[in-house]
């Protein structure tokens, strides 16, 4: 079955249901990779994974659900201090055990220019319109606000159905993301992460993120092909 947008852009059924998928994928990776998790987001996702197309079904996704069901609402707040005392372990201070940055990363491991990095970064965000609101001094590169960039641009597309130019403009700019920085980093960053905790909450993030991103480059790049 399709849908029909203004009588201009068609999508299936899979492609609507991935859309809204999509968004509730990279908005969970947002939430637990950008602080410390507060006992009002453990109790929100408790919640919200037991909602239909609310986390993507890959092996990584499951382990997450199964995991943010299963916590007892009397163990809320005890899971909450144990998951955010983890997160300060793992992403916090001089001794953290993950980097959370991309240019500081794929400078030291790949020799890449930081600079140039950050910058084009920084570019794809203008070219985008999207203005993030840091009120805590992020860095543009940071994991969290990398996936919020994908986040936000996911709910435009939604905006977008009925305006092929726009959104086969947005597409190639999100692919252009995912393709420069993104995946030429996460997947390592992942199983650092996996490696460095055993926290179900932080490895069923690690595996899910190393699973969505490369099923959602492909998704739009098939739609992509699609447009034309």
């Amino acid at each position: 079955m399709t849908m029909l947008f203004n009588e201009q852009v068609v999508i299936s059924r899979e492609q609507a249901k991935w859309l809204k998928l999509r968004g509730w994928g990279y908005r969970l990776l947002v939430d637990f990779l950008g602080r410390p998790p507060r006992m009002s987001l453990i109790a929100q996702w408790h919640k919200r994974v037991a909602l239909s197309n609310t986390v993507p079904m890959s092996s990584g996704g499951r382990r997450l659900k199964n995991y943010l069901e299963s916590i007892p609402d009397h163990e809320i707040r005890r899971v909450c201090y144990d998951e955010a005392e983890e997160y300060e372990r793992l992403f916090m201070g001089s001794d953290a055990k993950v980097p959370t940055c991309e240019s500081l990363y794929r400078a030291r491991e790949d020799g890449i220019d930081a600079f140039k990095c950050i910058s084009d970064i920084r570019r794809i965000y203008m070219e985008s319109g999207i203005v993030f609101n840091k009120l805590n001094g992020e860095r543009d590169d940071h994991i969290a606000l990398e996936m919020e960039f994908m986040a936000v641009m996911s709910e435009e597309m939604q905006d977008k159905l009925g305006l092929p130019d726009s959104l086969l403009e947005s597409l190639n700019l999100q692919i252009r993301f995912l393709e420069s920085h993104l995946l030429p980093w996460t997947e390592r960053f992942a199983s650092m992460l996996a490696s460095a905790t055993t926290s179900p909450l932080y490895i069923g993030l690690a595996e899910m993120m190393s699973e969505f991103l490369v099923e959602d480059l492909h998704k739009l790049r098939t739609w992509r092909a699609q447009l034309g």
